[in-house]
């Protein structure tokens, strides 16, 4: 009987792992759940230059105030991608979930690839690879639309091509390779960059390291090639730079943001470990692997020593990047996604450790950790679901809709695109972030939050030539705003708490 070949086992085992998680149910959603803010300000990047303009070098968000909307933001060839796609089969937020979703298939593939090269066994690679992908956060931004998920899968596809170059497989072809994916990973999201610095440390130590069967010789072409990612990604951040202070539009950040204090710094990370760890894995499973790691990557990195090697200076660039970007990590747990390719390679060192070419497990550690290898990927996994779950379940403390009548407005989508023009501009009172109203309708225009007063609300209106007003609390506006503004709006739609007025 034929057996099956160990790629299709993976992808059919991988379809059906991502039917269980939820994926699928997630594709065809808005923006929705935890920073649904942040989600609107990339998908309404995609719908501009759909709907406005294709001009790639001219990103644009819906809030148009400053400069048109234009601003300055990490490189767009996701949005960018979508919008020509959504000329094809029109602008539908699946499309967008689909090119992130494919994008982390491709990083999880070769994750699986990368294991290739360690482990015999197909069923270890497995339980490994979906043991360390079932984690709340990689699985919510999975199927979503901010890009630290597609850049964490560049930077496997990449270390993927950087092990087999070390192995001195087609060495010029897999340099080139990994400089290309490296490059787009940091144009994604800068931080990931950090990686690359990692890649290049190991093949410059692993020189150092006397193993007759793996010998890396490193030529001019391949320092050269090596260097490469840092070219385009300095070229674009420093466009986006200029792009942003020329319009004046602060919408994405594009710089460090660390703590000012040591004791900062020590409460921040305190706070966002307790914020964020069960949305990594099982509450304490991270501390207590992390911890299992760096003691065992101080003693015993010789014996695992290409993951171990990788696994270590993976954390030290990721702890880098937690001290300059200290503050991110106290409210976004999307930055986690930096630190999974140094638990990717963590958890392969501890692997090879443990369980690979052993046949007997003797002592109290290789035992548990024998054990944890098989038992770990089905508890991440249940748990993975059930948090997955939390996300996109109305009430739920990790349903954080940027605000309660979001959800109302993709209730009301198709009858809110009847009642408002395409092409009319629209004035949104009240939504605390600046593009999650203004998308979700698929308008351009203004808003205010609630803690705008009433003259800067008229000095905004007055400047925005909206024809359209929109409220979700027609109290505090008729109360509080309308005696100063003496709009003269009239009434045109109201469904529950969103109400549309005419403005003359």
């Amino acid at each position: 009987m034929q057996r099956i070949k160990p790629v299709y086992g993976f992808w059919v085992a991988w379809i059906v792992l991502s039917a269980y998680l939820g994926l699928f149910r997630a594709l065809p959603k808005a923006p929705e759940s935890v920073h649904q803010g942040a989600q609107c300000d990339r998908a309404c990047v995609a719908w501009n230059y759909y709907h406005e303009d294709m001009n790639f070098f001219l990103p644009r968000v819906s809030e148009d105030r400053q400069s048109e909307g234009i601003t300055g933001m990490e490189f767009p060839i996701i949005p960018y991608t979508a919008a020509l796609l959504y000329k094809v089969f029109g602008p539908h937020d699946i499309i967008y979930r689909l090119l992130l979703y494919l994008l982390v298939c491709a990083g999880v593939f070769h994750a699986w690839k990368i294991t290739g090269l360690f482990i015999q066994r197909n069923i270890h690679r497995i339980l490994l690879v979906f043991g360390w992908y079932c984690s709340p956060i990689l699985i919510f931004y999975t199927p979503n639309f901010l890009a630290d998920a597609g850049a964490m899968s560049l930077v496997m596809m990449a270390w993927y091509h950087l092990i087999l170059r070390i192995y001195g497989r087609e060495p010029a072809r897999n340099l080139r390779w990994f400089a290309v994916w490296m490059g787009l990973a940091g144009l994604l999201k800068v931080s990931f960059l950090i990686y690359g610095i990692a890649g290049v440390l190991l093949l410059f130590l692993w020189r150092f390291f006397k193993n007759q069967t793996l010998q890396v010789v490193l030529t001019r072409r391949d320092v050269f090639w090596m260097m490469i990612p840092a070219i385009p990604i300095t070229a674009w951040y420093g466009y986006a730079g200029w792009l942003t202070r020329k319009t004046s539009n602060m919408h994405f950040l594009q710089s460090m943001n660390p703590a000012e204090t040591l004791s900062e710094f020590i409460q921040n990370s305190q706070t966002a470990l307790n914020n964020w760890q069960e949305s990594m894995y099982r509450p304490g499973f991270f501390i207590l692997f992390l911890a299992i790691l760096s003691l065992l990557l101080l003693f015993r990195i010789r014996e695992a020593l290409l993951p171990g090697l990788a696994a270590g200076l993976m954390l030290l660039g990721a702890g880098a990047i937690w001290i300059l970007f200290n503050r991110q990590f106290l409210y976004h747990d999307y930055y986690f996604i930096l630190l999974y390719p140094a638990i990717f390679f963590g958890w392969l060192f501890l692997q090879q450790l443990f369980q690979e070419q052993r046949t007997v497990l003797m002592g109290c550690m290789p035992v548990i950790m024998g054990i944890s290898f098989w038992i770990i990927p089905f508890m991440n996994a249940g748990h993975a679901k059930h948090m997955m779950h939390r996300r996109y379940s109305t009430g739920d403390y990790y349903n954080q809709n940027a605000f309660t009548e979001a959800a109302e407005l993709v209730e009301q989508a198709d009858t809110l695109k009847k009642v408002i023009p395409d092409g009319a501009r629209v004035f949104y009172a009240f939504d605390i972030t600046p593009n999650t109203a203004l998308y979700l309708l698929k308008k351009r225009g203004v808003r205010i939050s609630r803690d705008f007063g009433p003259e800067i609300t008229a000095e905004i209106l007055s400047q925005s030539h909206a024809q359209y007003l929109v409220l979700n609390d027609t109290g505090l506006w008729f109360s509080r705003y309308e005696p100063r503004l003496k709009t003269g709006a009239r009434a045109v739609y109201h469904q529950k708490n969103t109400h549309v007025y005419r403005l003359p």
